[in-house]
């Protein structure tokens, strides 16, 4: 009886030892799969995302241009010291009373300037220094002139409010305006020159030119200011775009940098003396903005390209292999599309993989596809017996497509860009399509590299 008893505990403790042996292999297998499934979680990327969305880009040039106008310049009669009754950018009609010119200095009694007097003062000086990085030397120096102008006609407007009657000045000579338009005392003596004369040294010797600056004594003969008849001016300017060839510009928008304005112009060409093909803007809108210039800086809308708006920094280079669409096989069944490698030993491997890329003849398929694990040499094979041996890769913009988890390069077509986007075709085919979601930074992720 004793016997009997120790042997069924011995047995109960090996049963138990067994138990606990199989719990414990178990506890183990359990263990390394979670670890496994934690190292696969933690090694997932936590890549940003951008949702692929419509959007266009507006491409700008950047010209100067020379400006012609019609006008005309007004000479003196008599010596003397002069005396304007009008001030700049007046529009004054024929006949109307512009100076006089006397022996003796017959000057304007200075006032006081008031609160809107001294805020115009400010915004013409705030003006100049927000647009000091975009003007040449000569804008500032006529800005300078302008300022000191300014303050002598907001004196000389507060006087001519309390005249009513040229006939109550004596003078040697009185000025009447020989045509109706806008005044200006900016003379720089090409004033008659047409348009057909430009050439782009205009622009770059302009700033040597003389400017005749409105003066207090006169002789006779000399030029004492300026006329322009029609407030239509045109702008003379050369550029590497051909504008004749596309027929929707003709008609632009157009923003001058110095004014910081924004307006419309009609664009044409025109062959100048010099047998050179140049292009012209002609602006009817504030002439009086530009009335003292004559060099200006301008931008001009040129096309708008439309298509699918990503981010510059979404955009990665990848090699491709170049493979034949006659070696896909189709499963008709599944419409499951795939490709067979030759093994060394002569057999067949089924394998597929994501298409970076493809054109009429041919497939593309990321050197760094995870699913395809082909290789430069790997030799292909298709039902009939083809054969095809990898030996072009073609390098090809892309981006990550993250729709399935993890990274897939796509081919994309840049249209245009700018410094932070750019825009692709919608037609590229087995690329990617509206609201796909990419990687925003491609050179956070790799190729096959999962997202959490």
């Amino acid at each position: 009886m004793i016997m009997f008893f120790k042997n069924k505990k011995d047995n109960n403790e090996r049963k138990t030892f067994y138990i606990f042996k199989v719990l414990f292999i178990i506890i183990v297998i359990i263990g390394i799969y979670l670890i496994l499934n934690f190292v696969k979680i933690f090694n997932k990327n936590n890549v940003r995302i951008y949702e692929v969305s419509t959007g266009e880009i507006v491409n700008v040039d950047r010209h100067k241009g020379f400006i012609y106008r019609d006008e005309s310049v007004i000479t003196c009669v008599d010596s003397g010291y002069i005396n304007f009754f009008v001030t700049k950018s007046d529009k004054v009609k024929r006949g109307a009373f512009i100076y006089t010119i006397n022996d003796n200095i017959d000057t304007f009694e200075a006032f006081d300037l008031n609160d809107n007097d001294k805020n115009l003062i400010k915004q013409n000086i705030k003006k100049f220094n927000n647009n000091i990085s975009n003007i040449d030397f000569q804008n500032i120096y006529t800005s300078k002139d302008s300022l000191n102008n300014l303050i002598d006609d907001l004196n000389k407007a507060k006087q001519l409010e309390n005249i009513n009657f040229e006939s109550e000045f004596d003078a040697k000579e009185k000025g009447y305006a020989k045509y109706s338009g806008l005044i200006s005392f900016f003379i720089d003596d090409l004033e008659n020159s047409k348009i057909e004369e430009f050439n782009d040294s205009l622009i770059k010797n302009y700033d040597n030119i003389g400017l005749h600056q409105q003066k207090k004594k006169v002789v006779a003969g000399d030029k004492v200011y300026r006329i322009v008849k029609n407030p239509e001016f045109n702008i003379a300017f050369d550029s590497s775009y051909d504008y004749d060839a596309n027929s929707e510009l003709n008609n632009v928008n157009v923003k001058f940098l110095y004014e910081n304005v924004t307006t419309s112009g009609h664009i044409d060409s025109f062959t100048g003396t010099d047998g050179k093909k140049h292009f012209r803007l002609s602006i009817i809108e504030h002439p009086e903005l530009f009335i003292d210039k004559r060099v200006v800086e301008f931008e001009i809308e040129n096309k708008k390209i439309n298509g699918y708006k990503i981010p510059i920094k979404s955009i990665v280079s990848k090699n491709c292999y170049i493979i034949p669409k006659t070696m896909m096989e189709i499963d008709l069944e599944t419409n499951e599309s795939y490709f067979y490698k030759v093994l060394p030993n002569g057999e067949r491997q089924k394998f597929t993989c994501n298409i970076s890329k493809e054109d009429e003849k041919y497939y593309y398929i990321s050197i760094d596809d995870t699913f395809s694990k082909l290789k430069y040499g790997d030799v292909l094979a298709n039902r009939y017996n083809d054969t095809f041996s990898i030996s072009e890769v073609k390098k090809l913009d892309g981006v990550y497509n993250m729709n399935k988890g993890y990274a897939i390069f796509k081919n994309i077509d840049v249209i245009d860009r700018t410094n932070e986007y750019a825009i692709i075709s919608k037609k590229t085919a087995n690329s990617i399509a509206l609201f796909d979601h990419i990687a925003l930074d491609a050179s956070e992720i790799n190729e096959g590299d999962l997202i959490s």
